[in-house]
């Protein structure tokens, strides 16, 4: 079910309200963003519709000279913009730290079910490389 977000006076007035039935829903590939404004008088309203699904959310974020040239090379060599590269090594990025606490907990694990002293000692020194960087 689809919700709406009423905004009406300059009261700051908020109401939320739950809108089409199930079988009156927007189809999933609309994408509704504008607001409807409705003026009555001096009463005014604004009704927003409010995303079901997980949307874009913008986000200003300065890089800096280097990192900016690195990335509009990477957009032209691609044929793309500088916003989907910048997605896309962003994801990148955060698989590679997901990966990265697998890979540290299965360490962890082998550390802890190891009764042998050189393994126990080689992983801890693996760990400690993993936590702190090279020595």
């Amino acid at each position: 079910m689809a919700s709406f977000f009423l905004e009406c006076g300059g009261n700051a007035s908020a109401f939320l309200f739950a809108g089409p039935s199930e079988s009156e829903a927007l189809p999933p590939h609309s994408k509704l963003t504008r607001s409807v404004v409705v003026h009555r008088g001096a009463l005014w309203c604004t009704m927003n519709l409010m995303a079901q699904s997980q949307g874009n959310v913008r986000q200003s974020v300065t890089l800096p000279t280097a990192v900016a040239r690195r990335v509009q090379a990477l957009a032209k060599r691609r044929r793309t913009s500088a916003n989907r590269v910048i997605v896309d090594l962003i994801e990148s990025g955060l698989e590679a730290k997901d990966r990265e606490k697998v890979a540290f907990f299965e360490l962890a694990d082998r550390l802890a079910d190891t009764s042998d002293r050189t393994e126990q000692q080689r992983l801890k020194e693996e760990l400690a490389r993993m936590t702190f960087g090279e020595p």
